[in-house]
Formats: structure tokens, sequence, C-alpha cells
């Protein structure tokens, strides 16, 4: 096998195509989140009111996210991240001339049903169209690592652009509206087109259970749900609280170290594809587990802030890790016409584990008077058990095995 079955096809303007898809897809709440002061400022309301502002985002989309991934696999795929897009940025824009606070509420609730995790599913659906083998582990790495460098970026552009006012971040949805156009018109087909000749909803939904390999599916969500409540609930909630705390430090340095530290994920995921020649997918999820358990178990030892930043550092490892290979397991998984379906299902684990993951580590620590320390060493103590049992499940090397490219 040649590296140019395996690398990233660097010179390919679709590659870059579904970078730009995948970029917008994190300025979903990172963006919006800084601004949440300026907004509950301009309307008069509290900061608990002004918080439903992503509360209104979220909801809609963990309930539509299957929804919209089955009529990407009915009607074709392309055809319907294009509209996504343009809903998106649109609703996105429209914000800006909202006088009152329902009206953006209502408009995040639009964006939400089509937007944000939805377009990265449907994105990582379209890689795993477009490329087979190691070389879709590697483009999956990368285009992971594109959604993570837009997710670190954007409390940063938001809380400047809050600082002129509190619309001013909306105005960067319309570069979705950019995006849009640009894959209508340049992005080529993908070979699977989708299919209309489904009785119905509920047909396309028993069969594409049926098409599902039951315990591989089960041990792929399981791993997808596990990782971002360690991630939602103990990087981005506890190891803010505990920063500020325990060492003091202001909300603009803790935000600097958190992202500073989740950083390697997006370093490893690139790489992806080479750590794919000697593992298969669940091998490399299994890895990923031992990294959010080395690193939530530092995090618990260290004893300043910069231990605190050098073992979140090794948890950024395990989650680079994580991310494009769960995207990669449940690509192979799903039968092309049923892709769409599965990704975007991907979406609803991944909201229901920010929903579950905060209230995990908050509630041991502020109700029983436990501390951040505490719940996010048994995190790590989790996470390492879930190592063990995926490594026995999967064997080693075993389980969902990356194909060769051009295998069926």
């Amino acid at each position: 096998m040649s590296d140019t079955d395996v690398g990233v096809p660097w010179r390919s303007p679709r590659l870059y195509l579904l970078l730009a898809t995948a970029a917008v897809a994190p300025l979903d709440v990172t963006l919006v989140g800084p601004a949440l002061p300026a907004i509950a400022d301009a309307f008069g309301v509290s900061s608990a009111r002004s918080g439903l502002v992503i509360t209104a985002f979220a909801a809609p989309g963990a309930v539509l996210a299957p929804i919209v991934g089955m009529y990407a696999d009915r009607f074709g795929r392309r055809r319907v991240v294009v509209p996504c897009l343009l809903v998106y940025g649109g609703a996105g824009l429209a914000v800006t001339l909202a006088t009152d606070l329902w009206q953006v509420l209502a408009l995040r609730a639009i964006q939400g049903s089509v937007g944000g995790s939805i377009l990265a599913s449907l994105t990582l659906a379209l890689v795993g169209d477009y490329y087979d083998g190691p070389q879709r582990n590697a483009v999956m790495g990368v285009v992971s690592a594109g959604i993570s460098f837009s997710a670190a970026a954007g409390p940063v552009l938001g809380g400047v652009l809050a600082a002129y006012s509190w619309d001013a971040p909306f105005y960067l949805y319309g570069t979705s509206v950019v995006v849009a156009a640009a894959v209508y018109w340049l992005l080529d087909p993908p070979p699977v087109e989708g299919t209309t000749d489904r009785e119905g909803s509920w047909s396309y939904l028993r069969d594409a259970a049926a098409s599902l390999p039951a315990r591989d599916a089960l041990l792929v969500y399981g791993a997808t749900f596990g990782g971002f409540v360690l991630f939602f609930g103990g990087v981005l909630t506890a190891v803010p609280f505990l920063l500020e705390g325990t060492y003091g430090l202001a909300s603009g340095r803790v935000g600097a170290l958190v992202t500073g530290a989740t950083m390697p994920a997006a370093v490893v995921a690139v790489l992806n594809g080479r750590f794919a020649r000697h593992l298969s997918n669940l091998g490399l999820v299994t890895a990923g587990f031992v990294g959010y358990a080395a690193g939530l178990v530092g995090v618990w030892a260290a004893t300043s802030a910069t231990g605190v930043l050098l073992t979140l550092g090794v948890f950024g490892v395990g989650h680079g890790l994580v991310l494009p290979s769960v995207a990669s397991a449940l690509s192979t998984l799903a039968g092309p016409e049923f892709r769409g379906g599965v990704m975007s299902l991907r979406t609803s684990v991944v909201l229901g584990a920010q929903a579950v993951g905060p209230p995990l580590f908050t509630l041991p620590a502020t109700r029983l008077g436990l501390g951040y320390e505490l719940p996010l060493a048994l995190g790590g103590v989790g996470a390492a058990l879930v190592a063990v049992g995926l490594y026995a499940a999967v064997g080693g090397r075993s389980g969902i095995r990356v194909a060769a490219a051009g295998e069926p």
C-alpha cells in the first residue's frame, strides 16, 4: 500500500470544502457563550434567561439529528448539507435584527434544528462516502482536527466581538452561507447519492437498525457517550472550577489553559491515518481511554496549575485518538445507504453527553462537598475500566478493522 493510498490528499479541493463545512459547525455554542452577559444586558434579563440562548439551540438538534440524517440518506447528503448550511447561517445572521429575546430564542432554535453538531456529523458521513480504508481515517483525523481548532477559536472570537456589541458574534454565521454556495457549486457529488424508494421513515429506521452489528454499534456509541461525558463534564466544567477555586486563576487564564491543554487533540487527530495502519478503530479508541484515565487521574494528583496543564495535555492526546476513530468506526459499520442516519445519531449521543456530563461532576462537588479533585479522579478510574473492557472486547487488533484502500 502506497502513501498516496493512505495519506491526506492535501491538493484536493474536495478536502478543503469538507474542512470549511466542518469548521462552521462548532461555532454553534462556543461563539455565543462569551456573548451571554452582553445579551443579558442588552435585553435586560437575568443570566439564567440569557443562558436559554444556548439551550434553545441544543434542544432541537438532539431530537432532529437522526431525522436530518435519514433525509440525507434518502435524498443525497450533499443535497441536504447545502440547505442546512443556508438555514444555519441565515438564521444566525437574522439574530442581528432581533429586538426581543424571544426572537433570538426562536432563531436559535431554527439554527439548532439543522446546524452545529448535525453539520459536523453530515460532514463526517461525506468523508465516509468519499474515502476508504486508512485514508478514511487520515481524512477523518484532519476534519476532526479542523472541528477542534474551530471550537477552540470560537470563544476567543466570540469574546472579542461581544466587546463591541451583543450581536456582533452572530455576523460570523454569514460564513456558513458562503460555504453553502461553495459546496453547491464546487463539491463533486459523492458516490452515494441517496435513494427515495423506501416506503417511509419507519421502514428506514427498521432497515438501518437491522444493518448495524448490535455489539459493535453498542461499543462505538457507548465509547462516544463516555468520552464526551468526560470531556464536557470533566475538562470543560470541573477543571475550570478547580483551577479557579484551588489555584486562584482568573477566568481568562483558565480559558487559555484549558484551550492550550486540549490542542494536542487536534494534533493527534491529524495523525489518525498513520495510527490506523497498526490498530483497528476500536483499538485506537481503547488507547484513547487510557489517555483519558491518565489525564484525569493526573489532574487529581497535580499540585500546581502547570501540572494540571501537562496532565490535561495527556487527556487531549486521548481525545485526539477517540474523535476520528469513533467516526471512522461508525462509517465502517454503516452501509452507504444508512451512513447519514447512523452518523447523525452520533449527534444525539454527543448532545446527551453534553447534558449529562456537567452534573455528574458538579453535583458531587457542590451537594456532597467532595470538591472537584475526587470526581475527576473517579472519572479517570471509570475511563480506565472502560479501556480494560474495550481491550477485552476487541482483543487488541481485532474488532472493527480498517480496510485497505479499495477494499469493500
